[in-house]
Parts: structure tokens; C-alpha cells; sequence
């Protein structure tokens, strides 16, 4: 086992990073041409109700669903008759109901690429913060509905799903697989809620166990008066920087794939994994009704270390049970069942801090369990970064869903 000499962590980039996930939620590096974006914006824009008129074709309409669900609209000249719905990502707790900050780009790529292509694109901002699984795929469902009264019945109905949004969009495609043609994810979280809580909950009991005393709490409180920036991101900055060897060790053990390519990403995907789990705290106890979401009774950690550390790490990490509650809730409203039976294209990039690519292979498996292996694409690009697609990525992935679907 290789162990970093040294390593050098930038405060200024790591500060950037951290922040970079409350201000940008899940969707961040997914640039688009601007002129194109602002091509694709209709001439007709109207702020209205639901069912309030027909929406004509090169026309946009926007009005809202219910509470803090608002949507868009759009459809192109001579639209080809297909609809194209986006799932957005997760929104924080901090942030007021909408789309995520700084998904918008992604959005407009998006729009600007169905558009273009004769298809009609819809997206609908959900009615809760947070892991509001079951409210974002019924938001989403209804904005089909709300299409066809607005619009007319589609030939064909896509879904994209990015992030926390593409586990949303592949319940819906797993429960209705006869409403849809195609499913298009984008670094989704779709191996399931509760193998993303368990990576970023393993993320901070194994940095207690190696960085002791540097985080107030644990994984399952936090003090009334915690400071984000001050307590988190300033003195895991400072201990990685003060000992950086233990970042590495933390990154050889098998439960925490934190993925990296150089120090940098390193202290780039632990502090993403850090903020993520604090950030997202309060809103998964409420729903598991204040029990523990995270068990590692059982778990004996294993990697790329010495016989005595991972044994000294066992004898001594924090160990946490889950309750029933919040087991049967993760299991059975955020946890896919493999079930695919119309093409699902993914595109993840390899080093994603956010929802990582093990995600990928956690759904092959259950797809492989069903029998459903044919209808499953999936695409890896080489790269650090959560939803950091170029514009080529993005094309090439909708063409592919498009002519994976069968022919209308």
C-alpha cells in the first residue's frame, strides 16, 4: 500500500468545494452554449395556473402544480410529437422549495437539446426540500398529466432524472414502465437512498475514528449552534492539512469508496461527504421519525491497510443500529427493485464526490437479478466532478435513449 508522502490541501479550494454543494445542490458542471440556451427560449411566456389555456407549439408556459411546485413548458416549432420530462435534483433543506441553485444551466442545456430536436421538454420544481422522494416522482407524473391538457396526449414520453431527481424519475419508470419510452439518468443516485446515507454516514464515523475531536456531534446529532463553514469546513481543512495520512487510510477502506485522483480530490470528496451528511441530518430524521438511519453493527471494515489498524478501527469506531422504521421506510420508498423493462441510459462520471459510481453498480446487480440486463446502458466518463458532463456528453446520452426507445 502506497501512503502519500505528503499532501497539500488548499483552504481556498476546499472552502470552494464544500460551499460548492450547498450553492449549487446536485447539479453544477453541466455547461451550455448561452446563444443556444437563449435560442431555445420560447416568445410565449406566461405565468399562470394549471389548466389555465393550450399552450401552442413554439410557445413556453409556466404556473405551478401545487405548493412551491412550479413548472415550465415547452414546446418547439413543428414538434415531432414526443415529450421530454426532467426530474431536477436534490434540493438542501437550507435553500426554500424550488429548483436547486445552479441546476439551472443544466436545465437549459437540457431544453435547448430536446427542443432543437423537435421535442417538447417539461420540468416541475417539487413541493418539499430535501429526500422528498415520493413527492418528486408524483410531481413529475402530474406534470405528464398536465401536459396532456395543456398540450395534447404525446406519442412518446422520456425521462431525464439527474442526481436525487433520476431515483425519483426510475421509481416511476419501474412502477409505469408502459407510460414511458426511455429513461436518461445523470450521476443518479439510483442504487437506492439508503447506500448513499450509508456512504456518507461511514464518511464521518471513520474520519471520528481517525481525525478524534475534530467534528462536534455525530453522525446522528449535532449541536444546536453548528456553524458549517467554522466547524466543519475550517477544521477538516486544518486537520488534513496538520495530518494528512489518515485522509488516505480513510480512503482505502471499503465502505468509504471516496473517489480521487489526486490530493486535492481527496480533501475535496471528504468534505463534500462531511457537508452532505449535516446538511441533509434534520431532514432524514424527521422522516424516520427521529430513529436511526444508519447501522454498522455488523460491519467489519475492510480495505487496503494493515491487519492492526483495520482491527484497532473495528475495535473502536462508533457503532450505530438502525431502526425499524427507518430500515422498512429506506427499503421500501427509496430503495429501486431492478425491475427495468424499458432502456435505462446512465451517464455518471468515474470520481463523483457526490452520489459516487459504486451507485451504477449497485443497480446492474439488481437489474441482473430481474433478467433485465438488455434494457440497461450504461455509460462511464473519465472525470472528477458531480453532473460535470460537456455539452457532447449530453447530446450523445439523449441520442442514445432516443434510439434505444422502440419505434413509436
Amino acid at each position: 500500500m502506497k501512503r502519500p508522502s505528503l499532501v497539500r490541501l488548499s483552504p481556498v479550494f476546499l472552502l470552494g468545494l464544500a460551499l460548492a454543494l450547498l450553492t449549487t445542490s446536485c447539479a453544477r458542471h453541466a455547461p451550455t452554449a448561452p446563444d443556444a440556451a437563449r435560442g431555445a427560449r420560447s416568445s410565449v411566456s406566461a405565468s399562470l395556473s394549471a389548466g389555465a389555456f393550450r399552450v401552442a407549439a413554439g410557445g413556453t408556459l409556466e404556473g405551478d402544480i401545487g405548493p412551491g411546485a412550479h413548472y415550465v413548458i415547452s414546446v418547439p416549432e413543428g414538434w415531432n410529437g414526443d415529450l421530454v420530462l426532467y426530474a431536477h435534483g436534490y434540493t438542501a433543506p437550507v435553500f426554500p422549495v424550488g429548483i436547486p441553485p445552479g441546476e439551472e444551466p443544466l436545465v437549459e442545456g437540457l431544453r435547448t437539446i430536446a427542443l432543437q430536436g423537435g421535442f417538447a421538454f417539461a420540468y416541475s420544481s417539487y413541493s418539499q426540500t430535501g429526500l422528498g422522494l415520493k413527492d418528486a416522482a408524483q410531481r413529475t407524473d402530474q406534470l405528464a398529466s398536465l401536459f396532456g391538457s395543456l398540450v395534447g396526449k404525446p406519442r412518446r414520453t422520456f425521462l431525464i432524472g439527474a442526481s436525487f431527481g433520476a431515483l425519483a424519475a426510475l421509481k416511476l419508470v419501474e412502477a409505469h414502465p408502459e407510460r414511458y419510452a426511455g429513461l436518461l439518468t445523470l450521476c443518479g443516485m439510483i442504487g437506492g437512498a439508503q447506500a448513499e446515507v450509508d456512504y456518507v454516514a461511514n464518511v464521518r464515523v471513520l474520519f471520528d475514528y481517525f481525525y478524534p475531536g475534530v467534528l462536534p456531534g455525530n453522525v446522528l446529532e449535532l449541536p444546536p449552534d453548528f456553524n458549517l463553514q467554522t466547524d466543519l469546513v475550517d477544521s477538516v481543512t486544518a486537520a488534513l492539512q496538520a495530518n494528512p495520512v489518515p485522509a488516505f487510510e480513510l480512503s482505502q477502506i471499503t465502505q468509504t469508496p471516496i473517489p480521487f485522483s489526486s490530493d486535492q480530490e481527496l480533501g475535496g470528496s471528504i468534505i463534500q461527504a462531511l457537508v452532505l451528511q449535516a446538511v441533509e441530518l434534520q431532514d432524514i430524521l424527521a422522516r424516520t421519525h427521529g430513529q436511526s438511519f444508519f447501522d454498522n453493527t455488523q460491519t467489519v471494515y475492510t480495505g487496503n491497510l494493515p491487519p492492526e489498524l483495520l482491527a484497532d478501527l473495528n475495535a473502536h469506531v462508533a457503532r450505530y443500529s438502525e431502526g425499524p422504521a427507518a430500515a422498512n421506510l429506506l427499503e421500501k420508498e427509496y430503495g429501486p427493485t431492478g425491475d427495468l423493462r424499458i432502456p435505462l441510459i446512465s451517464l455518471h462520471t468515474s470520481r463523483d464526490p457526490v452520489v459516487p459510481i459504486m451507485h451504477e453498480d449497485l443497480y446492474r446487480s439488481l437489474v441482473e437479478a430481474h433478467g433485465g440486463t438488455a434494457n440497461l446502458h450504461q455509460t462511464r466518463i473519465e472525470g472528477y466532478g458531480h453532473l460535470a458532463f460537456t455539452p457532447g456528453d449530453l447530446v450523445g446520452a439523449f441520442g442514445q435513449m432516443i434510439g434505444a426507445a422502440a419505434t413509436p
